[in-house]
């Protein structure tokens, strides 16, 4: 009987992981959107609009980690894998963020951002997420 529940739970687990994968596919998220870098390295902030001292349409990248790696920060306006913003933490101890980098896009203008760590001219796995300008 405890077996049959587990194996149910186990289940319906992974149908709701599944649903989960395939209902955010194609998602762009707006707003202010923070990612996390692999191993918890940093993260990479979009912000849509612009708030007080923070501008519209920009990014920053934030180090938290003392690991000797720095974080990037990167827009893709085209989705042609050519980098079109950046931002980094390198030649900073962890705990830094960098100053936002923004620049007005067209309203509604879909972005790819990545956060990568970075150290020196080598490049750790990214993550990325689409944004909406």
């Amino acid at each position: 009987m405890k077996t049959r529940r587990t194996a149910l739970r186990a289940v319906v687990t992974s149908a709701c992981a599944i649903g989960l994968a395939v209902g955010l596919q194609g998602q762009a998220w707006a707003g202010t959107v923070t990612i996390y870098a692999p191993g918890d390295a940093g993260s990479a902030t979009w912000n849509q609009d612009p708030s007080g001292s923070i501008p519209g349409d920009a990014i920053r990248a934030c180090d938290t980690a003392s690991d000797g790696w720095g974080i990037e920060a990167a827009l893709d306006y085209n989705y042609d894998g050519v980098i079109d913003r950046r931002v980094d933490t390198r030649g900073h101890t962890a705990g830094y963020c960098s100053p936002w980098k923004g620049g007005d896009l067209p309203e509604g203008k879909l972005v790819r951002m990545y956060v990568t760590p970075v150290k020196g001219g080598s490049y750790g796995p990214s993550t990325y997420i689409d944004v909406a300008a």
